[in-house]
């Protein structure tokens, strides 16, 4: 294919979508892997060995959540749905985790079932890129949509430690919900450009 007809296919809104979709939620992903901790500890006082074990939860709820996600995946045909409940779930125990206060009881099963939650969309995410793939663009169109994943993973850090370092230590969780919500809004976006393209 020419490159006029790559970038013709990139800027599709299916497409475009799609990558939205992978940098912002890598964003939220990339900031509560790496700054959980400090900010628990800097917002709420939680020991460092505890927030720590909150991104084992996160990490582990994640991994069943792709394996339960897998199974639901294959049930539907409304990946799209199934996508934006998950996130919007994730988004919602982000939010409470901001306002938990200072109780250590509810880390390690918050941040678990958020990892869940997330988790759960990965397989319905996937399909989603799948089925807004043209005929014999599968290699650009994934190369493309999942370059997605660095963007956010560049964005993640950059953004998340600037709010550390102004001890804003509970806006880092409200920042990555508001990612999933952003995210919400994407997949939504693949959905109703595949029907207007189809009609």
């Amino acid at each position: 294919a020419s490159p006029a007809k790559a970038i013709t296919l990139f800027r599709q809104p299916a497409i475009l979508a799609c990558s939205a979709y992978f940098a912002v939620a890598t964003t939220a992903a990339t900031g509560l892997q790496t700054f959980s901790p400090a900010a628990l500890n800097a917002a709420f006082d939680v020991p460092l060995a505890l927030a720590t074990s909150a991104v084992t939860a996160l990490l582990l709820g994640g991994a069943a959540g792709i394996v339960a996600g897998g199974f639901l995946a294959a049930r539907t045909t409304r990946h799209d749905r199934v996508a934006a409940i998950g996130l919007a779930v994730a988004a919602a125990l982000l939010v409470v985790i901001t306002f938990a206060g200072s109780s250590v009881a509810w880390v390690l099963p918050l941040f678990a079932a958020a990892g869940f939650a997330s988790g759960a969309t990965g397989p319905s995410r996937d399909m989603i890129v799948r089925t807004a793939t043209p005929d014999g663009a599968a290699g650009r169109v994934y190369g493309f949509v999942y370059s997605g994943l660095d963007l956010g993973a560049a964005i993640g850090p950059v953004w998340f430690g600037f709010m550390l370092d102004h001890r804003q230590g509970n806006a880092i969780f409200l920042a990555a919900a508001a990612c999933f919500v952003v995210a919400i809004a994407t997949v939504m976006q693949v959905r109703r450009s595949r029907i207007a393209h189809a009609t």
